[in-house]
């Protein structure tokens, strides 16, 4: 495993996915030092939410976002992100061609508060958020990505 970038780090939806079928990452569980550099976004948390299976899987989500809350870490997108997210939507629809708005949304948002808060995006999705890095970086915003173990 080749060890995430120093600062803030924010986990895309499908990295707790996976770390909590015990697919991967199991090592996010013992590292306290990752931990204590993550940030939750709402976003993410609201994927989530929508994957739940029982009520004890909500109840591990409750503790989650709780815990994110508590140590000052949990984040929303703001008002002025929500409008970012549409514009570079829009701005993806005239570089890429057709988009599809459902589809992208919740990552461009994810990309938009990421790049706000300072934080590297930890994802498996590498080759979806380059779009997002590049078109962020055409409106002076920098987007840090981390692949982890390698995956593309």
């Amino acid at each position: 495993m080749t060890a995430p970038p120093a600062g803030l780090l924010l986990f895309d939806t499908s990295i707790y996915i996976r770390l909590s079928r015990k697919e991967e990452y199991l090592w996010l569980r013992e590292d306290d030092q990752i931990y204590r550099r993550t940030v939750l976004t709402a976003v993410v948390a609201a994927e989530l939410y929508a994957g739940t299976r029982s009520y004890r899987e909500k109840r591990v989500l409750d503790e989650l976002c709780q815990a994110h809350r508590e140590r000052g870490h949990f984040s929303s997108p703001s008002m002025t992100e929500w409008i970012d997210a549409g514009i570079l939507l829009r701005r993806a629809r005239t570089v890429f061609g057709q988009m599809d708005f459902v589809r992208h949304f919740r990552d461009v948002l994810i990309a938009v508060e990421t790049s706000r808060i300072g934080a590297t995006l930890v994802t498996e999705n590498t080759r979806h958020f380059a779009r997002w890095k590049s078109l962020l970086a055409s409106a002076g915003k920098t987007l840090k990505l981390f692949t982890p173990l390698g995956k593309h």
